[in-house]
């Protein structure tokens, strides 16, 4: 049953479309920075902690590697703040300090909104643009 839900999920990632597959990797980030924040303070869950935010950088990575680095200057600025995201999540768990994971995850939660609002506005104006063709698709049918 397991392998079921695994083909399931698998296929799901394969036919995302792209802004979904970011809007995935910044939930991925997200849900592992708060798992860890629970770790902080408990030396027994250390390597808990430290799995938990090695996913988080994982899904940051991912993020990092999407970039189209020749659109422009946008693309050179997230690069620039995924890096110091990833800096911090490592000084946080080096440094055992719970504060950075937060500050980043602030970042991550901003960030995943602001693309969760990109894509639905791109969407919205593909669906606007289409509209009169339908229509007028419709109309000759």
């Amino acid at each position: 049953m397991n392998s079921g839900y695994g083909a399931y999920k698998s296929m799901h990632v394969e036919t995302a479309d792209q802004g979904k597959l970011i809007l995935i990797a910044y939930d991925v980030a997200i849900k592992h920075c708060k798992i860890s924040l629970e770790q902080f303070g408990d030396l027994e869950r250390i390597v808990d902690r430290t799995k938990h935010i090695c996913r988080a950088q994982d899904a940051v990575t991912e993020l990092m590697s999407a970039l189209r680095m020749d659109v422009g200057e946008i693309a050179h600025n997230l690069y620039r703040l995924y890096d110091y995201i990833l800096r911090r999540m490592v000084e946080a768990n080096i440094k055992n300090d719970k504060s950075r994971i937060e500050e980043v995850l602030g970042y991550l939660v901003d960030l995943r909104d602001a693309w969760s609002q990109a894509i639905f506005n791109l969407k919205r104006e593909s669906v606007d643009a289409n509209e009169p063709v339908l229509q007028n698709f419709a109309l000759h049918a």
